[in-house]
């Protein structure tokens, strides 16, 4: 199979989850520090979420880098950022209810996030200097619904938390360059994470209902969006294609 540059993958946790779960049970890729994480949350669906969110994670991971990292927990960088030390792939995780969002690539930034349609509780003065800075972001792409104020929301959204994962800067430090000010400063603010970004956001079709962005470095277009399988066997079959080979 010929290697590719990065990949991207939907999964459907509650579809994936027998199989996620029986990979897991069959042989142990989590860390313990991801098992103390995951113990320590009180909500019992968030919980089960993010544990096979982690697990499907874990296993296109060895797919890039084989069986050495299964158990290696994640160096985490001061902003949040993930990274798998011995491995030199370059990944990002997204998930939102039961639907996770999963890039892969050799190296290079790569950022991802995913958002369910949900109603957006937040003043017009504040949704406007996070859309322009969406737009910025992706190159002046407009933001998908535009009649719609919180599908274009969450259009934004998806696109600054992907360039935020991307570079490590973390959101919050975006977010608060972005806060209402007076419109000189508000344009200051705007400028500020449009030119110091070194990436682009890209947004990803994937099913309606669903909002989604990938931020990659500048000239690079990002991978279809591939169905990550819900069988244990079509899951097996995936893992051996590239299990071992880096």
């Amino acid at each position: 199979m010929a290697m590719t540059d990065a990949e991207l993958w939907f999964v459907d946790l509650e579809r994936a989850s027998a199989a996620l779960e029986a990979l897991e049970s069959e042989t142990a890729r989590l860390s313990d520090v991801d098992n103390a994480r995951f113990s320590a949350m009180t909500d019992t669906a968030a919980r089960r979420h993010r544990r096979l969110a982690h697990i499907a994670l874990r296993l296109l991971l060895e797919r890039w880098c084989g069986p050495r990292i299964r158990g290696v927990p994640f160096v985490v960088s001061a902003s949040g950022k993930p990274a798998l030390a011995p491995a030199g792939a370059s990944f990002s995780l997204a998930h939102t209810a039961s639907s996770a969002l999963i890039a892969i690539r050799d190296s290079g930034p790569v950022g991802v996030d995913i958002e369910h349609t949900r109603k957006v509780k937040m003043p017009p003065a504040r949704r406007s200097p996070i859309e322009r800075a969406a737009v910025a972001l992706a190159g002046g792409a407009p933001l998908a619904g535009s009649s719609d104020r919180d599908a274009r929301f969450l259009s934004a959204w998806v696109r600054i938390e992907a360039v935020a994962k991307a570079t490590g800067s973390g959101v919050g430090p975006m977010l608060e360059l972005l806060r209402p000010r007076t419109v000189p400063a508000g344009d200051e603010g705007l400028a500020a994470v449009a030119g110091g970004s070194t990436v682009v956001a890209h947004d990803l079709a994937i099913a309606p209902g669903l909002f989604a962005a990938v931020a990659l470095a500048p000239g690079r277009q990002p991978p279809p969006v591939r169905p990550l399988p819900s069988r244990i066997a079509d899951l097996t079959a995936l893992l051996q294609q590239r299990e071992g080979a880096r």
